[in-house]
C-alpha cells in the first residue's frame, strides 16, 4: 500500500496533494459486494489508516457509516467500532456486517424460509385474476394471504402487479422471522435484488442506484421471481458467514459480537448516544456530497418493501446534509466568522445569495459533525475524511480546503491531504444541479490530528 512522498514539497507547500496510488483491493472488498451503495469508499482505506494510527483493541468511530466499510474493516483488524448514519438502509447495512452468524445457523434458516416462500407463491399462483391491481397502502387478499402493500404514489409505475404481489410475499415472510437479524437478511436480500443492475433488476427501472432510473419493461413470472431472490438470499448468506469467520479468527467468537456498535438512523450532526468524549483513537468517514447523490431517492424503490412506507415516511430527505433546505440560514454572516473559508469560494459564487445560503449550511453541518468527532478523540487520535469537491456555476468548489480550514478552526492540526483516484469503472455522474466537472476521478483524502495538549 505505497503512498507517493515528497519531503521537499511537503515541507515547502501548506497544502500538500499527494498520490494516494492504486491499492491492491483485500479479502474484505467482495464480502460488501452482497449489496451495492453509491459511493462507498474501498476498504484498503480503512486499513492503511487503521495501520497507522491504531492499535488492536482501539475504537473508530464512522459518523457517516454508509454500507460498514468502516466497521467491517475495524473487526476484521480486532479494533473496535462504532457508526452512525441517518440512512435506514445504510444502517441495516452495517449492523448486519457488524454482527453476521455462522454459516450453519443461516443454513437451517434459509431452509425453512425458502419452504415458506414456496408455499406463499403457490397460493398467489393459485388465486390470481386477470387484471388485478395492488391497492396502494393496503393489505391486498390473495388466497389464505394478506399482502401489506406499501403506499408508494409511484409503486405500479415501476412494478407490475404480479411482481408487486411476490415482493409483497417476500417481505411479509421476512416480517414473519422471529429473529431480527433472520429479518434482516431477508430483507436487504430484497433490497439487493430490486437495486440490482438491469436486466436482473426485480423492477422496471434501470441504474436504481444513480438515483434518475430509466423504465424499461420487461415480463417478470413468479418462479423468475423465486429464483432471482433465493440467488441474492444465498450471496448474502455467503458473504456474511465468511465475515462471521474472518471475525472470528480476528477477535474470538465471543468477543466480535460485543465490538461494534450501529445507531440509525441518526443525524450526525447531533452527538451520537452513548459516544463518551475522548474515547475514540481515530476517525474514519466519507461526508455526504454537495447535493450531488440522494440517496433518499436512490433507495426509495427498495426501502418501501421494508416496512411498507414510503420514503418520505422514514427520515426526510431534508435531515441529510448536503440536501436539506437552508431554511433562514444567513451564509454571508457565517462566513464574516470565517475569512479562510471565504477566500476558497469563488467571487461569482459570491453574488449568487440561495447558492450561498445553501452552500454555506453544507458547510456548517460539516463543521458540526468535525465538533462532534472532536469531542469523541482522545488527545492524539487521528481523523481521516475522503470527500470530493464541487463544480458550482462553472467554478470548482474545494471542498477538501474548506473541511480542513473547518477543522483548523476547531483546534485541529493538518496532517497531510492525499489525492485519491477512482477507479475507472467506479466512476460516476453525480445527479444533482450541483455536481463535478464530468464523472468523479478522483478524491481527498484529509488527515487531521487532535493535539496531545489542548485546552479546548
Amino acid at each position: 500500500m505505497a503512498i507517493c512522498r515528497n519531503r521537499d514539497v511537503f515541507f515547502r507547500r501548506p497544502f500538500i496533494y499527494e498520490v494516494w496510488f492504486a491499492m491492491p483491493p483485500t479479502a474484505l472488498e467482495p464480502l460488501h459486494r452482497f449489496h451495492s451503495y453509491c459511493a462507498r469508499f474501498p476498504s484498503e482505506i480503512v486499513e492503511t489508516a487503521l495501520e497507522k494510527y491504531t492499535k488492536p483493541g482501539d475504537s473508530v468511530f464512522d459518523p457517516f457509516c454508509g454500507s460498514g466499510t468502516t466497521l467491517v474493516a475495524c473487526l476484521a483488524h480486532r479494533r473496535k467500532a462504532i457508526g452512525t448514519d441517518i440512512d435506514i438502509l445504510a444502517g441495516m447495512l452495517t449492523e448486519l456486517k457488524s454482527k453476521p452468524y455462522t454459516r450453519d445457523r443461516y443454513d437451517v434458516w434459509r431452509e425453512r424460509f425458502a419452504s415458506q416462500l414456496s408455499e406463499h407463491f403457490a397460493d398467489i399462483t393459485q388465486s390470481w385474476m386477470k387484471n388485478a391491481l395492488p391497492p396502494l397502502g393496503k393489505n391486498w387478499l390473495l388466497g389464505s394471504l394478506q399482502l401489506p402493500i406499501p403506499g408508494f404514489p409511484e409503486l405500479r409505475y415501476w412494478f407490475p402487479p404480479q411482481l408487486t404481489a411476490a415482493l409483497a410475499a417476500i417481505a411479509q415472510a421476512a416480517h414473519e422471522c422471529e429473529e431480527r437479524h433472520f429479518e434482516q437478511v431477508a430483507l436487504v436480500s430484497l433490497s439487493a435484488s430490486i437495486i440490482a443492475k438491469w436486466p436482473n433488476t426485480l423492477s422496471y427501472a434501470m441504474d436504481i442506484d444513480h438515483t434518475r432510473p430509466h423504465r424499461r419493461v420487461q415480463r417478470f413470472t413468479l418462479d423468475r421471481v423465486l429464483t432471482a431472490y433465493l440467488a441474492r438470499l444465498d450471496r448474502s448468506i455467503t458473504c456474511l458467514s465468511e465475515l462471521h469467520r474472518i471475525y472470528t479468527e480476528a477477535n474470538g467468537v465471543q468477543t466480535f459480537a460485543e465490538a461494534a456498535r450501529v445507531v440509525y438512523p441518526h443525524d450526525a450532526r447531533t452527538a451520537a448516544p452513548h459516544l463518551e468524549n475522548e474515547s475514540q483513537t481515530l476517525v474514519v468517514t466519507s461526508p455526504p456530497y454537495f447535493n450531488a447523490v440522494d440517496y433518499p431517492r436512490a433507495h426509495r424503490l427498495s426501502v418501501c418493501w421494508m416496512n411498507g412506507y414510503s420514503p418520505d415516511n422514514l427520515v426526510s430527505r431534508r435531515q441529510y446534509i448536503g440536501l436539506r433546505h437552508a431554511g433562514v440560514f444567513n451564509g454571508e454572516t457565517w462566513l464574516k466568522e470565517r475569512p479562510m473559508v471565504r477566500q476558497l469560494i469563488p467571487t461569482s459564487i459570491h453574488r449568487k445569495e440561495a447558492v450561498v445560503r445553501r452552500l454555506c449550511a453544507f458547510y456548517a453541518d460539516l463543521e458540526a459533525v468535525l465538533r462532534h468527532c472532536w469531542n469523541a478523540l482522545r488527545a492524539g487520535g487521528h481523523a481521516l475524511f475522503v470527500i470530493a469537491n464541487n463544480v458550482i456555476q462553472g467554478k470548482r468548489i474545494e471542498s477538501h480546503r474548506i473541511l480542513a480550514e473547518l477543522a483548523k478552526r476547531l483546534g485541529f492540526q493538518e496532517k497531510r491531504i492525499d489525492t485519491r483516484e477512482i477507479a475507472p469503472i467506479r466512476r460516476r455522474f453525480p445527479v444533482g444541479p450541483f455536481g463535478f466537472d464530468g464523472p468523479m476521478t478522483h478524491e481527498y483524502l484529509i488527515v487531521l490530528r487532535k493535539p496531545r495538549h489542548t485546552s479546548r
